[in-house]
C-alpha cells in the first residue's frame, strides 16, 4: 500500500526471480542518508521467493510498496507500472541485483536540484562499479564528476539513473514493453534529448552493478540480430529527430554505431557466429549505416581499426572483416610510456610495444640496426628546427622511407569530458632483438594540447601491419620512473598505472 508521506524518489524496480540479490538490494536503499524516498517493486511472477521476500520488507517499512503481477516476459512493463504509481518528485529505475552506496541517493538529488551550482539538471548519472566480475564503461572510472555532454551520456543507456519526473511526465515517457533489446536505451535516448541539462554524479562509485553468478542478467542472453538493430535503429531516430543541429545528431548516430555495431565485430563474439549470422550482421548494418550515416563523416572516425570496419560494413564486405577481425588477437601487444621529456617541440613521448603472440606479425620485417640509428639521428638533427612543420614533415619522410615495411603504431588521445580524440602516427626508433620489443617515437605539440582546452586525456596504442592491417587499442601504460620532471605536471601515471595527460598546465 503505498503511504502518506511525500517522497522525494520514487525508486522503480522490477523483480523477476531476483534472489538472494533482492535482499541485498533493499538492505542497500533502506541505508540511505536520504529517508525520504519510497520504493516500488513490481514482482514480475517471481517463483523464487522473491515475492514473499518483497512483502516481508514491506512490513516493516511503510516505505516498500509492492505489487505481484504475472510475469510479463521483460523489464518495461513492470517499469511502466512503477511510474505510472510513482509519487516522488525523482525517479530512479534499479535492478533487482544492484546496491547502492549509502549516499548515493541524497547526492544525486542535491546535485539535480543545483545544490552548490544554482542550475538544475533533468538527469543525473551515478558513477558505476562493477561487483561480482561485472565490467562496466570506461566513462565511469573516467568521466570528472559534473556537466556531462549527451555525447559522452549515451555512452550508458542502462536506467539506473536518476530522473525528473516533471520530464518523464510531460513527454509520457514509457519503456517499450514488447520483447525488444536496448528497451532501456530507447527510454534513456528520449530522455537525454528533452533533458535541459545532464550531470554526472559521484567521485566514488554510487551504484554498484553485479554480474549474476547464475547467468541470468538479460544482457547475458542471445541475441537476434533484426531485433537489435531495429532497436537501434529506434534510437538513432530519436536522435536525429531530438537534437536540433542535424550534423551534430548524425555523429551522435555514427558514435552510437561504434559502440553498439562495431561490438559484434571482435574475435570474441564474431568468431561464435555462424556463416548465415555474420552475413546477417552485415547486411543490417550496411543498410543502417546506408539510411543514417552520412559516408563521409566517417573520414572523423580516429580510430584506424574501427574506420576499416565501417568501410568494410559499407561495402558488404564479409570476407575482408573476417580477415581484419583474425588479426586482431596476432597484433595484440603490452605498451609503456618508455620515455616522457618537454622538448622545443612539445611533449615527447617515446612508446615501447612487446607483442604478446609468438606469431605476431610485430616481430616481422623490422628494420636493420643502423637504419633505425640513422631515424634517431635525423630526428635529433631535425629537432633544431623545434616545432618548424617543414622540418617535421621531412623528418616523418625520411623516417618513412628507413623503416617501410615495418610494423606500425598509433597513438591515440582522447579527452575524458569531451568527446575528442586525436590519432598520432609513431616513428619506429629502436628494437631490442631479444625481447622483440619495439619503440615508436610520438611529439605533442603545443597547438595539440591546447585543442583538449583544460579536459584530461587518456592515451591508448593501436598496432599495426604495413599492408593496413590493424588491431584493437591497448591503454598506454607509465612508470614514474620515465617521466622527467620538466613534464610531470602535464603527463602523469594514474592510480591504475595507465599514461594521462592535463592538457593545461595545472
Amino acid at each position: 500500500m503505498v503511504g502518506t508521506y511525500a517522497p522525494r524518489v520514487s525508486i522503480v524496480i522490477p523483480v523477476y526471480n531476483a534472489m538472494p540479490y533482492l535482499t541485498g538490494a533493499l538492505e542497500s536503499l533502506l541505508a540511505q542518508d536520504l529517508r525520504e524516498f519510497e520504493i516500488i517493486a513490481i514482482d514480475d511472477g517471481s517463483t523464487d521467493g522473491s515475492g514473499d521476500e518483497l512483502d516481508r520488507f514491506a512490513a516493516a517499512d511503510e516505505r516498500v510498496t509492492v505489487v505481484h503481477q504475472p510475469n510479463s516476459g521483460w523489464p518495461g512493463m513492470p517499469r511502466n507500472r512503477g511510474i505510472e504509481l510513482a509519487r516522488g518528485d525523482f525517479l530512479f529505475f534499479m535492478d533487482a541485483d544492484d546496491t547502492m552506496a549509502p549516499n548515493a541517493l541524497g547526492d544525486m538529488v542535491r546535485m539535480a536540484e543545483g545544490e552548490g551550482s544554482g542550475r538544475p539538471a533533468d538527469v543525473v548519472i551515478p558513477r558505476f562499479e562493477g561487483s561480482g566480475g561485472r565490467r562496466v564503461q570506461a566513462l565511469f572510472a573516467r568521466h570528472p564528476h559534473g556537466d556531462i555532454s549527451i555525447a559522452r551520456a549515451m555512452e550508458t543507456l542502462s536506467p539506473q539513473k536518476l530522473f525528473r519526473r516533471e520530464l518523464i511526465e510531460r513527454a509520457g515517457l514509457r519503456f517499450p514493453e514488447e520483447k525488444v533489446r536496448l528497451e532501456d536505451g530507447i527510454f534513456v535516448t528520449r530522455a537525454y534529448t528533452l533533458a535541459r541539462r545532464i550531470l554526472f554524479c559521484g567521485r566514488g562509485p554510487l551504484y554498484f552493478i553485479a554480474l549474476r553468478d547464475d547467468g541470468q542478467n538479460i544482457s547475458s542472453r542471445t541475441i537476434d540480430p533484426d531485433n537489435y538493430v531495429g532497436s537501434c535503429r529506434r534510437i538513432a531516430q530519436i536522435l536525429l529527430e531530438g537534437v536540433a543541429d542535424r550534423t551534430a545528431a548524425e555523429r551522435l548516430v555514427l558514435q552510437f554505431f561504434q559502440r553498439k555495431g562495431l561490438r559484434f565485430y571482435v574475435p570474441k563474439r564474431w568468431d561464435r557466429m555462424t556463416p548465415e549470422t555474420r552475413v546477417r550482421w552485415v547486411e543490417l548494418h550496411r543498410a543502417f549505416l546506408a539510411d543514417l550515416v552520412p559516408e563521409e563523416l566517417e573520414d572523423s572516425v580516429s580510430h584506424p581499426t574501427d574506420r576499416c570496419k565501417l568501410s568494410l560494413i559499407r561495402a558488404g564486405d564479409v570476407a575482408g572483416l573476417a580477415s581484419l577481425i583474425a588479426a586482431e588477437p596476432i597484433l595484440e601487444h603490452l605498451s609503456r610510456a618508455a620515455s616522457v621529456r618537454a622538448t622545443p617541440r612539445g611533449i615527447e613521448v617515446g612508446v615501447s610495444i612487446a607483442p604478446t603472440a609468438d606469431d605476431s606479425p610485430l616481430r616481422d620485417a623490422v628494420p636493420s640496426a643502423g637504419r633505425l640509428r640513422t631515424v634517431r639521428r635525423v630526428d635529433r638533427a631535425l629537432s633544431a628546427f623545434g616545432g618548424n612543420r617543414y622540418a617535421r614533415g621531412l623528418d616523418r619522410r625520411i623516417a618513412a622511407v628507413l623503416t617501410r615495411g615495418a610494423p606500425t603504431l598509433g597513438l591515440l588521445l582522447s579527452g575524458r569530458r569531451g568527446y575528442r580524440t586525436v590519432a598520432l602516427s609513431g616513428r619506429l626508433v629502436d628494437h631490442d632483438p631479444r625481447t622483440g620489443a619495439l619503440e615508436y617515437a610520438f611529439v605533442l605539440s603545443p597547438k595539440l594540447l591546447k585543442s583538449f582546452g583544460k579536459d584530461r586525456v587518456d592515451m591508448w596504442t593501436v598496432a599495426g601491419t604495413a599492408d593496413g592491417l590493424t588491431g584493437a587499442r591497448v591503454r598506454l601504460g607509465a612508470d614514474d620512473s620515465a617521466i622527467e620532471a620538466g613534464v610531470s605536471d602535464r603527463f602523469y601515471r594514474t592510480d591504475g598505472g595507465n599514461a594521462a595527460l592535463r592538457a593545461a598546465r595545472p
